[in-house]
């Protein structure tokens, strides 16, 4: 099995996964030994070709017409899972797989060569879990395939064994560990005279060096992997040209970082000339329109390295027109290389804006952004790298879009009709981005069933009422702000790494409650982002803020301009964006509310002392006959699904452990007997077959999000959209005080008895904390945000 690190592109990694997956195990343990007209063998050489959906097509033959014995039916089944992830099908992938899994759950006994059969299945599911992000699985399957190798296995399926267990250690980023479990598997790849296997555990261990920042050793291991795959024969060419690819990319990759030794450039520049020139070679020969693209894309990336823009741009050219040559996919409907478009388009963005000819970079940018938009779900459910969220492996595309538009937007006048056109273009490409960066931590359709056609700009902005969009770019910090009547820009010289440590250094002392640390962030923060705004802010007395990045992380209504606080002046509602957000809201004083609370201490989770009295200090406002209260061992994950069944509620409010992670499987809301996720949540609130309204408002008052941890922010940001909400009311750090049950209290006794809207009511509630001896430190209002 064989699964590649360096490549960053989902559907590229698909493709490269499991092609190698197939070829480092079936040349040891082929399915049958059988005549060339036999659809599995037709089928097996298909696939070795790189013709994905002609294997699909023989394999499903063979299944079909011939009445194989049951292990070879499994056999069949695994290549077949490995086909369809070939083509990005993941979910198709491992439907089959799990078939296969009850097929072998009928063996009343493992054989040796059963065992070995069963090893090859966890191992496939273990490479598709890493595939689909799912890396707790992927570590699970793993463990299995290594405890069901008998005790003197094949040299090449504990080779392929060892090689997956590597690729999920560098996952969990053990980069020590994953290199001594390569090296254990080239080894036993060598062993086993599978030169295929021993190139790609080489890149592998190149990857982990490169990772650990061991740079002599990941160049020296590029280098054998070089002559491990030039070492290929004809027939073998396909896999000869993409491990080639593979080994230069990882090249150009550690030439892009600024820690890799000068003595290390020139053998690292060589090694990506030489692989890519001779993948090049092998692709006109075998007149393979994908894997000519491949090998322009990457030498013209190599020529943008070096400033050779006139070689560069050629390079490009012809890697974008070989990629419009690739075929339709009859799967997936749509052409597979769509993921080449975008990229090598971007790239001819760059090297257009490098030589500043800024119009014809715009249109190769958009031309980027527009590719992007079919694949974008393929894109969002690709494999997770921890150290490369989707902002930073697809944001630059939408992010150099937008500066280039945002600096033509700033050379023009304020009320210059083309200056407002590409204020507008430029928050319709972050708007994009946002969407799919959402898309991409839920891993569904949440936000496409939710999302807008209508930006909220084009719906039309309420009076006294502002939008403040930033936009966090490497060299500056751009403030779009929207008023009824006008959108305004905000230029602030401030470097996206400058923000994000006053940022993350201001959320850290804001928790603290017991000294004032953090006001001078506050007032430098305030300074950055409120006080250039505050001429045009005369007369508002609402902000919806629309954060990006780092800024989710923090509230804004701890914001200070030296005498008061932001929520004292404005009410404040956070958007995860402009297209983002349910339907207008319309608060029925008079709906249902579901009150849900843990007070014990379950499953290793402290007890929370004063749910019992937040969940009785907000009962009061709703008569008997409209409340339904779970609490403690009636809140169970089967009486909370039950209850929501049988009543639409208009609140639901759950006053529990709830932890918000940067891995959406990790993102939980506790209950007395297990664990709520966001899946089932949704499925309970928005998929709900009763309920043809969005619910009112979801009140999650004991949430939590790390410091720094802007992809956990993200997931809390988008919990309104994930539920099915209106609106949700959610705490960005826990406070186990009695805070919470005031503040609960106010909220709710504005909203139902002074009739105020949930901004309104929410200002209030952290007003009247604000003024309390006690509590008017930030740290126990602060957290609550007001989400939409």
């Amino acid at each position: 099995m064989y699964f590649t690190f360096q490549h960053r592109n989902p559907l590229y990694q698909k493709c490269l996964i499991t092609v190698w997956l197939i070829l480092g195990l079936s040349y040891a343990f082929p399915v049958l030994a059988s005549k060339e007209t036999r659809p599995d063998v037709q089928a097996m050489t298909a696939f070795q070709q790189g013709h994905f959906e002609q294997a699909i097509r023989h394999w499903e033959t063979a299944l079909n017409l011939v009445n194989w014995a049951p292990f070879q039916r499994v056999e069949i089944m695994i290549q077949l899972a490995s086909a369809y992830q070939a083509l990005g099908l993941s979910q198709k992938a491992l439907a089959i797989l799990s078939q296969a899994e009850q097929l072998a759950e009928q063996w009343q006994q493992l054989p040796f060569d059963k065992a070995i059969i069963l090893a090859k299945l966890f191992l496939t599911k273990s490479d598709l879990f890493l595939a689909i992000r799912e890396d707790v699985q992927a570590r699970n399957e793993a463990d299995k395939s290594l405890a069901l190798l008998p005790s003197q296995p094949p040299a090449l399926i504990h080779a392929a064994v060892l090689n997956n267990l590597g690729n999920v250690l560098t996952v969990e980023a053990y980069y020590a560990k994953a290199v001594k479990t390569y090296s254990q598997s080239v080894a036993l790849a060598r062993q086993a005279d599978d030169v295929i296997l021993t190139g790609r555990v080489l890149t592998n261990l190149a990857y982990a060096y490169f990772n650990n920042q061991e740079w002599k050793a990941a160049t020296n291991t590029l280098s054998a992997a070089q002559q491990a795959f030039e070492s290929l024969v004809e027939v073998q060419s396909y896999a000869k040209a993409f491990g080639l690819i593979s080994v230069g990319e990882l090249a150009l990759k550690c030439l892009s970082q600024e820690a890799m030794p000068r003595a290390q450039i020139p053998k690292a520049k060589h090694i990506a000339y030489q692989t890519f020139n001779t993948a090049l070679n092998i692709a006109k020969t075998r007149d393979n329109p994908r894997l000519i693209s491949y090998a322009y894309g990457f030498l013209g990336h190599l020529y943008e390295t070096a400033h050779r823009y006139t070689e560069a741009m050629r390079l490009t050219r012809q890697a974008i027109f070989y990629a419009k040559l690739d075929p339709l996919s009859f799967f997936t409907e749509q052409n597979q290389a769509q993921e080449l478009l975008y990229r090598w388009q971007w790239q001819l963005g760059r090297l257009f804006k490098a030589q500043n000819q800024i119009d014809k970079a715009f249109k190769a940018y958009q031309d980027a952004v527009d590719s992007l938009q079919p694949i974008r779900q393929e894109l969002t459910t690709g494999y997770r790298n921890t150290s490369h969220s989707f902002r930073e492996r697809v944001g630059p595309v939408y992010f150099e879009l937008a500066d280039l538009l945002l600096q033509r937007a700033a050379r023009l006048n304020h009320n210059n009709r083309q200056k407002v056109a590409y204020l507008k273009k430029a928050l319709d490409t972050i708007e994009r981005f946002k969407t799919a960066e959402l898309q991409d931590y839920f891993q569904d359709d949440c936000v496409i069933i939710a999302q807008s056609k209508q930006t909220l700009l084009d719906k039309g902005i309420e009076p006294h009422t502002a939008v403040i969009y930033p936009i966090l770019l490497p060299d500056r910090i751009e403030i779009l702000l929207s008023l009824p009547n006008s959108l305004q820009q905000f230029s602030i010289p401030m470097t996206i790494n400058q923000i994000k440590d006053e940022v993350n250094e201001f959320r850290f002392e804001l928790e603290d409650s017991k000294h004032t640390y953090f006001l001078p962030y506050a007032q430098r923060l305030y300074s950055t982002f409120i006080a250039p705004l505050n001429r045009s802010l005369r007369g508002v007395d609402t902000l919806i803020i629309v954060p990006d990045g780092v800024l989710r992380t923090i509230p804004f209504a701890a914001l200070h301009d030296g005498k008061q606080f932001l929520i004292s002046k404005y009410a404040i509602v956070t958007l995860p964006g402009l297209t983002l957000n349910q339907s207008q809201s319309n608060h029925q004083h008079h709906g249902k509310i579901m009150l849900n609370g843990l007070s014990k201490a379950v499953q290793g989770y402290s007890a929370l002392s004063n749910v019992r009295d937040e969940l009785e200090s907000i009962s009061q406002f709703y008569k008997p006959y409209n409340t339904t209260q779970l609490l403690d061992q009636a809140f169970t994950v089967d009486n909370f699904a039950d209850t929501l069944k049988q009543t639409i509620y208009t609140i639901v409010h759950i006053a529990s452990h709830g932890q918000f992670d940067s891995d959406p499987q990790k993102t939980f809301l506790l209950t007395y007997d297990g664990k709520l996720t966001m899946n089932h949540l949704e499925a309970l609130i928005r998929l709900s077959e009763r309920r043809h309204e969005p619910l009112e408002l979801l009140t999650l008052s004991a949430c939590q999000t790390a410091v720094g941890d802007d992809q956990a922010a993200l997931g809390l940001a988008g919990i309104a959209l994930k539920a099915g909400a209106k609106s949700a009311l959610a705490s960005l750090w826990f406070i186990d005080d009695k805070a919470t049950v005031y503040l609960m209290k106010q909220f709710y006794q504005q909203l139902q008895e002074n009739k105020l809207s949930k901004a309104k009511a929410l200002q209030a509630a952290q007003q009247y904390l604000l003024q309390h001896y006690r509590y008017k430190h930030p740290a126990y209002w602060a957290p609550f945000l007001l989400i939409q």
